[in-house]
């Protein structure tokens, strides 16, 4: 998946000379907490948000008619770090991760065309990763060897069970897999015993929703 899949398209941005009690009230209207910062020849020169603006006026003297004298250049991040649309969706995540930031302006051809944050990146992870399916959530530790998690997944299939989603993960000696499945139209007993039955593979722990009710 990359990152133009699941941006905001279009985001609402402000120029660097913008009031920044005037970009907070913009950020009330329209429920958002980050805006880019663009200037006239329609680069991204910054980031700036809500908290950080609010913050830079409670702080600063003179209040009333005196505040309205100060810009978002004053504030902003910049320069700000960005993304192409073209990025994988991990690797806007790794730089967020990194960088220590929330949010990633997205620039293609020298220009804002999307803003992606940590919530639009959550939420993806979490229908990649089965979260928002009615599936049991299988997870097994396998041979790292050609063919070992298709033994598993054969079994699954053996058992018309539909797989929504598979994550691999190393295990620390570097010999073995991590493998999390996420399965609909299978019961878990009949999915423990067939994964039982396969060699070399270990079953870790079967869950659904149900387990916690």
């Amino acid at each position: 998946m990359l990152v133009r899949d699941c941006m905001t398209a279009n985001p609402i941005s402000v120029n660097p000379e913008s009031d920044p009690l005037a970009a907070i009230g913009l950020c009330k209207s329209v429920r958002i907490r980050r805006l880019p910062v663009v200037n006239a020849g329609g680069q991204v020169v910054g980031i700036v948000t809500r908290n950080m603006l609010e913050l830079f006026l409670a702080r600063a003297p003179s209040p009333g008619v005196m505040k309205r004298q100060y810009r978002v250049a004053e504030v902003m991040v910049s320069p700000a770090i960005t993304a192409s649309p073209e990025y994988p969706l991990e690797e806007a995540a790794r730089l967020m991760v990194t960088n220590k930031i929330g949010s990633l302006p997205i620039v293609e051809n020298d220009r804002l065309v999307g803003i992606i944050t940590e919530t639009d990146i959550f939420k993806q992870f979490t229908e990649i990763l089965g979260g928002q399916a009615e599936a049991t959530r299988l997870t097994v530790e396998v041979p790292d060897t050609p063919g070992a998690l298709a033994k598993v997944v054969n079994a699954i299939a053996a058992l018309r069970g539909n797989l929504h989603s598979v994550v691999l993960i190393p295990c620390a000696d570097s010999t073995a897999l991590s493998a999390t499945l996420w399965i609909e139209d299978v019961g878990r007993d009949a999915l423990a015993a067939a994964i039982q039955n396969i060699p070399d593979v270990r079953l870790i722990r079967i869950w659904n929703k149900s387990s916690d009710r």
